[in-house]
């Protein structure tokens, strides 16, 4: 699933390369794609400008004057913008793959804006959705989400942490940082990053952690997405790590390959139903002493 930095690394190319163009032509492929009460639709965003591009957690939202829309990639979507005189940009899954002649067959979305500057929504489960609504309801929709603060945002502070953590003692630590109401942003890639950089076992409850534990966590989590962010997230394809920026990611789809901390073989477990990657000598059952 496309986490923080994938869809991070969307809103940035959105934003240097979209933002005051105005939108000529759709085609929409897959009608589902789209929700919006009666009287909105794509047809209401044509020769409007993108005025505003925002990120929260895993959402995207975009503002055209009176109509905004709120883009969700969900487990597989993608998004890959070209022309002739933009240097494009490819955020999400990595499937299709990045080179991929577009549209896709799994293509469910192209958006052309002035100059050719072409954007496509490609998701090949069909999953990925956008929401229209008035823009003064934008406020009000992402609200009752009830996102937790961004992980990369203001508000996620260390001693906001600190005191989120002791609220939620009985939590495991992987559910935890999974619940988007917590903190939005990381999903299953960057949990398993943040935890081995700290670690700590997946289902280590969080009343049992120190205060250098908790401390340790929230620098493993800004750490993780330090490095994920500026490359525009993990590759992931098939389960499996495709680390084309060095090592990372360090311990996600690394199953049997050897931690690169100590040399153990990483195991792949199952942890509320998710795939979960960790070292089982960095990242023990039971704390030691």
């Amino acid at each position: 699933m496309p986490e923080l930095p994938e869809v991070e690394a969307a809103r940035r190319g959105l934003e240097t390369q979209f933002l005051g163009r105005t939108l000529v032509r759709h085609e929409l492929r897959l009608p589902k794609l789209v929700v919006a009460p009666v009287g909105l639709s794509l047809d209401l965003l044509l020769g409007k400008p993108l005025r505003a591009v925002q990120r929260h957690g895993k959402y995207l939202p975009l503002q055209f004057d009176d109509t905004a829309a709120i883009v969700h990639l969900k487990l597989s979507g993608q998004l890959v913008a070209r022309g002739p005189n933009i240097p494009g940009f490819n955020a999400g899954h990595p499937v299709p793959h990045w080179g991929a002649d577009l549209p896709h067959k799994s293509t469910h979305l192209v958006l052309t804006f002035e100059d050719d500057a072409t954007l496509f929504l490609t998701d090949i489960r069909h999953f990925a959705r956008i929401v229209l609504l008035p823009s003064n309801e934008l406020d009000d929709a992402l609200a009752a989400l009830k996102l937790g603060p961004d992980a990369i945002g203001p508000r996620f502070t260390r001693a906001w942490f600190q005191e989120a953590i002791r609220r939620r003692p009985g939590a495991r630590l992987k559910p935890l940082l999974l619940d988007q109401s917590f903190v939005a942003g990381l999903g299953n890639i960057y949990v398993d990053e943040a935890l081995w950089e700290a670690r700590l076992h997946p289902e280590r409850i969080a009343s049992s952690l120190t205060d250098d534990e908790t401390n340790g966590l929230y620098d493993a989590i800004v750490r993780v997405l330090e490095i994920a962010v500026p490359i525009g997230g993990a590759e992931i394809l098939n389960g499996k790590a495709q680390p084309e920026h060095g090592a990372f990611p360090f311990v996600h789809g690394r199953q049997g390959a050897p931690c690169l901390r100590c040399g153990t073989p990483i195991v792949k477990e199952r942890v509320n139903n998710r795939g979960t990657y960790r070292c089982p000598v960095c990242q023990p059952e039971i704390r030691p002493g």
